[in-house]
């Protein structure tokens, strides 16, 4: 008998089908888990931002002027960051971001509203007065 040596085509395509296959079933999973990731950062800055303005408002009472609204902006690019009032910057990674202010009875200080570039339910976040998805 001749001794055979190697892998045929036959074996070799079957073994490269089974790699794409698993490659296809990834690559979606892979991306969800960054979109949530971005979205978990985003997140994250926002939250730390409203308490800093937040507490600069309830310390002197006033807005401050460093804090853009989101009406005083002429370029939609500033909804994609936010200034600290250090001056340090954060990207938005999934999103958007509105920065409102407001002194009433009801609402007094602050409120921010993000929504991802995706446009869905589950990546919605409203801090400040009662918010939900418009």
């Amino acid at each position: 008998m001749k001794r055979r040596e190697g892998f045929t085509l036959v074996e070799l395509l079957i073994v490269v089908v089974i790699i794409g296959i698993l490659v296809s079933i990834s690559i979606p999973i892979f991306t969800a888990q960054m979109h949530k990731a971005k979205v978990a950062a985003d997140w994250a800055n926002l939250r730390a931002y409203y308490a800093e303005i937040q507490a600069d408002y309830m310390s002197t009472q006033q807005r401050n002027p460093k804090v853009k609204l989101y009406w005083e902006t002429d370029n939609a690019d500033d909804w994609h960051s936010v200034t600290f009032l250090d001056g340090h910057k954060a990207e938005m990674k999934a999103g958007t971001c509105l920065v409102n202010f407001e002194d009433t009875e009801d609402h007094k200080g602050y409120s921010i509203v993000y929504e991802c570039n995706k446009d869905h339910a589950k990546c919605y976040l409203g801090l400040g007065a009662e918010h939900t998805k418009p």
